[in-house]
């Protein structure tokens, strides 16, 4: 990826969801007419793009280049979400897709979001502070990623209990860190060297984004979507979702449903 283009404009920024491609093979035959930067929110999936295999895990970032596609197909093998920004450049960010981890680093889930949530929005400034918060996703994937494979194989049993338990039950620092055979102070510093947050917070990002999912269904409650993501009492829900997404339930799920 270059770090000398300028972005010229931005064309769309969407959310797509669990349902809008029930098909588990989907093959688009158009080419792209703007660069996608693709942020891939839960779900797995390969992709084959111009003879380029992709393969697109929860916390990863896929970069499509715009122009002629001789191949674009996706085969979903997990159904998830994903917020999609389309932009042109002056010159090119890179001549071929590429997908790239970002689970060590908090900032561009958040980033991600927020741009989402800026966008629809379309409040006075709204394209500077879009256009802005999209040189901040450039800068952050500009980082390197320091932690070492062999962190995540040590820890790998932690997060899966994480992934089984974490809507119905709490998590203690110290089952994980059981789980995973280390101490809990060594268990922790190892977590955030992987995924830039310590254990609880990626614990109450994991059901924020099980609350999203809930909120563009459209069939429950605030209340009710506390707590069916975890959450025993509806207020501290509403405070970390409004810290994590950067508005409330409510505004969130009005916004969804007028972005669509």
């Amino acid at each position: 990826m270059g770090d000398n283009f300028v972005i010229t404009s931005i064309n769309r920024v969407i959310m797509v969801g669990k349902d809008e491609y029930p098909d588990r093979l989907t093959s688009f035959e158009h080419d792209l007419r703007s660069n996608e930067l693709i942020f891939n929110i839960s779900g797995y999936s390969t992709v084959y793009f111009n003879g380029i295999k992709l393969e697109n895990i929860p916390e990863s970032v896929r970069f499509l280049p715009k122009g002629p596609t001789d191949e674009y197909r996706v085969l979903r093998h997990e159904r998830g979400e994903c917020i999609d920004i389309f932009f042109d450049t002056d010159k090119p960010v890179s001549e071929v897709a590429f997908v790239r981890s970002v689970a060590s680093n908090e900032k561009i889930a958040y980033l991600f979001r927020r741009i989402f949530t800026v966008w629809v929005s379309k409040e006075p400034g709204y394209y500077f502070e879009t256009m802005a918060l999209l040189y901040r996703i450039f800068a952050e994937m500009g980082r390197e990623n320091r932690s070492p494979k062999k962190h995540a194989d040590k820890i790998a049993p932690a997060i899966e209990l994480i992934h089984n338990e974490f809507l119905k039950r709490d998590i203690t620092l110290e089952e994980l860190a059981a789980a995973s055979n280390m101490c809990d102070s060594y268990f922790q510093r190892i977590f955030k060297e992987k995924y830039g947050v310590s254990p609880k917070k990626y614990i109450i990002q994991l059901k924020i984004n099980h609350a999203c999912d809930m909120l563009r269904l459209g069939r429950y409650t605030v209340t009710q979507i506390a707590e069916l993501s975890g959450f025993s009492d509806v207020y501290f829900f509403s405070r970390q979702f409004k810290e994590y997404v950067g508005i409330a339930p409510t505004q969130f799920a009005k916004k969804y449903v007028s972005s669509k």
